[in-house]
């Protein structure tokens, strides 16, 4: 089954500002000490109607659920007054990001990404690898490595033991060693400082060396590593290996390697662990199977372990024979060459100051970024948002939930560092994606651009009744396919096992009944705004010349069937909103009937036709687009999002679940194992393979959707990647032999 689905967020394309319209360009805001003749101030009544559920969760008030663990919340909705509350700065917000993006402005905030990204290496980067010792700065000696068997296949460590305690990290060691030099097994080992005698048997040397025990990071490995020099003949130490860069080069790429790492991973991920009897587990211990239940590497947490200095064992990165890189495992994170703020065009940056003001900068405001230091550093802005008030009362405007509340489903977190999705193919060409199957590691490079500003897809086709409700409560709600969409808001109830199985019928997950999940991960709700529910405000402008007020009109009346997005939850499909001007409340005078009425203290402002007002500015805004083929672009993409696809879902990537009927769309996993689909789209053997490496496609060139891989192919993908991890990791560099010998016997 193809089955597709539209991925929540999607990108509208942002061009170079270069060469756009008159009006659309940089310059200075007005002067405030008068009004323009030709331009317009006044009042702009709005109705906004809810058409999905709308969170307006009061944050400051969240409370612990009575059955759930420790870190979540529960968040009860947002009243004032006895009616739902909607914050003007909110509905601002909206408003500005909205205008952004349809006048092709500056970026307003831009802020903290001027690091590079890190990315995984595949395990076809270990063939360019060997083990290295750090004798002194600079000086390095390639070393051989031996197995030395640390756990059981099931992650339990093997020692301490009646002979041996654990070996630790950088520990010098010596040690029995057998096997050839691309195959050696240690046999038996001691503390370098021990009195113990280590007795040679046939087939077996001693050696001296370091233990590099990374922990067990990964499922299935039962080894660490041994590092030992290797004398070119009697007397004689090995040569040194040539360096291809300065010395400082290689130390600085190594602590920025670190860096990145550690900027990876939270604290409460490597500190904060805990066992199901609530003790907390050290970071280099393993609690279980999975991401985050894994030991994770010292290089990672500990302090002593990350700075690369004389006594270290690493791995180094050789081209033609010389060291480019070093890295403290076999296969490794690395760190692209750019950062994010490198592709960024300087015309689409923040503006630096008061002369290089885009409209969006005029219209809604602009502060100078932190550091620019120019003597006007922020500009009022000429529009404002007035109070927003909701027509109905909040006992019929707010659906409640009893109890703990509606909990739900994970939201991921931004991870700009997905290449695939973020990136585009040239700053000069954002609609278009870096293309299929582009090598990872050639994601983040120069020449590569932004995709532009993140939006979230209207979710359209949803039955109205069906879908925003809990359904009949004999079965888990997310399970149950209402006409191919899946209730994508809600967090599955417990998996009845770790093994993802699934019912008799084969058409849904095995999950508890009734045993919700609350944890850290995701949050509950008291309840939410119901659809139809209507607020009511106003939006004061002044002195905005035509093509201001266009664009501006232009998204307060958009076609029929389409949507901004408001609110939380927006990737879980809430917050649809529609936006419509109220003539009632809209009163605007040009600058010229202003000075008239200032003239003569008896004259009064005319009356408008607002309508013919709004609607000529409007059309205006659109003959600018119309011919200017980078604003039609985004026009149309807009278009596209904010009207959504009722026939395609809206959701997190997952994969199938095997043995799903072709018939039966892929239900949420209640593992929430989203990052399968990931492993699947990165299947490579040297080269990915076809049909994957998938990039974000952009919403207005078919296909815009992404296709759902299958639990057995990604399965076979994240073993194959596992497999050769093992292989590089648990194995010394060009051994051809594989698995593991049983462990010898000591022999003293």
């Amino acid at each position: 089954m193809a089955e597709e689905f539209l991925n929540p967020y999607t990108f509208i394309p942002a061009f170079p500002r270069e060469g756009l319209p008159d009006g659309f360009g940089d310059g200075a805001p007005p002067d405030r000490d008068r009004l323009r003749a030709a331009c317009w101030t006044g009042r702009i009544g709005v109705r906004l109607t809810v058409e999905t559920p709308l969170l307006l969760l009061d944050t400051s008030r969240g409370r612990p659920p009575a059955k759930g663990e420790r870190g979540h919340l529960v968040y009860p909705v947002r009243v004032r007054n006895g009616r739902p509350h909607l914050p003007s700065t909110t509905v601002k917000g909206m408003l500005r990001a909205a205008y952004e993006t349809v006048t092709n402005s500056r970026f307003g905030v831009f802020a903290d990404h001027d690091v590079p990204f890190g990315f995984r290496r595949d395990a076809g980067f270990a063939l360019g690898m060997v083990p290295v010792y750090v004798a002194a700065p600079g000086v390095l000696y390639r070393c051989q490595v031996a197995r030395l068997r640390m756990y059981e296949k099931s992650g339990a460590p093997l020692y301490p033991d009646r002979d041996h305690e654990a070996p630790v990290h950088m520990q010098r060691l010596r040690a029995l060693v057998s096997g050839g030099r691309n195959g050696a097994e240690v046999d038996d080992f001691v503390p370098a400082d021990s009195p113990h005698r280590l007795v040679p048997q046939q087939g077996q040397r001693q050696v001296e060396g370091i233990a590099c025990v990374t922990g067990p990071n990964i499922e299935g490995k039962t080894s660490e590593r041994f590092f030992y020099l290797d004398p070119a003949g009697p007397g004689r130490r090995p040569e040194p290996l040539p360096l291809a860069r300065d010395w400082s080069e290689l130390v600085e790429d190594w602590n920025r390697l670190i860096r990145n790492y550690q900027a990876a991973h939270e604290e409460q991920e490597l500190f904060r662990r805990r066992r199901p009897d609530g003790t907390t587990v050290a970071p280099g211990e393993r609690v279980g199977a999975g991401p985050g239940q894994l030991a994770w590497s010292p290089h990672i947490y500990d302090k002593e372990h990350m700075e690369l200095k004389p006594g270290t064992v690493c791995y180094a990165r050789r081209e033609n024979g010389q060291v480019v890189g070093l890295y403290p495992v076999l296969v490794p994170r690395d760190v692209y060459a750019v950062a994010p703020a490198d592709l960024l065009p300087r015309s689409l940056a923040p503006a630096s100051c008061y002369e290089e003001l885009s409209p969006a900068d005029r219209v809604f405001g602009w502060v100078a970024p932190s550091g620019a230091g120019v003597r006007r550093a922020a500009y009022r802005g000429r529009l404002r948002v007035g109070p927003v008030v909701c027509d109905q009362e909040a006992s019929e405007a707010v659906e409640t939930f009893e109890g703990d509340g509606l909990p739900l489903a994970i939201l991921s977190t931004p991870k700009p560092q997905q290449g695939r999705f973020y990136l585009a193919e040239s700053a000069e060409r954002p609609q278009n994606p870096v293309p299929d199957r582009t090598p990872k590691e050639e994601l983040y490079r120069e020449g590569r651009g932004l995709r532009g500003r993140k939006v979230y897809w209207h979710h359209a086709g949803l039955d109205r009744t069906r879908h925003w409700s809990d359904g009949q409560g004999k079965v888990d709600p997310t399970q149950v396919c209402l006409d191919k969409f899946y209730r994508e808001y809600r967090r599955p109830w417990a998996p009845e096992d770790d093994s993802g199985s699934l019912e008799e019928n084969r058409k849904r997950y095995r999950t508890s009944k009734d045993v919700e999940q609350r944890d850290s991960q995701n949050r509950s709700i008291e309840g939410w705004i119901r659809t139809g529910t209507t607020f009511r405000f106003t939006i004061d402008v002044k002195d905005l010349d035509e093509i201001e007020l266009g664009a501006l009109v232009w998204l307060l009346t958009l076609p029929p069937g389409h949507f901004h997005r408001l609110g939380y939850g927006r990737p879980l499909g809430f917050g649809s909103v529609r936006l419509d001007v109220d003539a009632e409340r809209t009163e605007l005078h040009s600058g010229e009937h202003y000075a008239a009425y200032y003239r003569s203290l008896s004259a009064s402002l005319p009356s408008n036709d607002t309508k013919v007002i709004l609607d000529k500015a409007r059309h205006e805004f659109e003959r600018l687009v119309s011919g200017s083929p980078q604003l039609v672009m985004i026009r149309e993409a807009m278009l596209a999002v904010t009207r959504g696809n009722p026939e395609l879902p809206v959701r997190y990537p997952r994969v199938r679940p095997e043995g799903l009927p072709d018939n039966v769309p892929a239900p949420p996993d209640p593992r929430g194992q989203n990052y399968e689909w990931f492993t699947a789209n990165e299947m490579d053997s040297g080269v990915i393979a076809s049909g994957r490496g998938r990039s974000l496609p952009a919403p207005v060139n078919p296909p815009a959707q992404l296709v759902t891989y299958v639990a057995e192919d990604a399965t076979k993908g994240d073993n194959a990647t596992n497999r050769g991890k093992k292989r590089s990791r648990d194995k010394p560099s060009g051994s051809p032999r594989s698995g593991d010998r049983s462990r010898k016997r000591r022999m003293r």
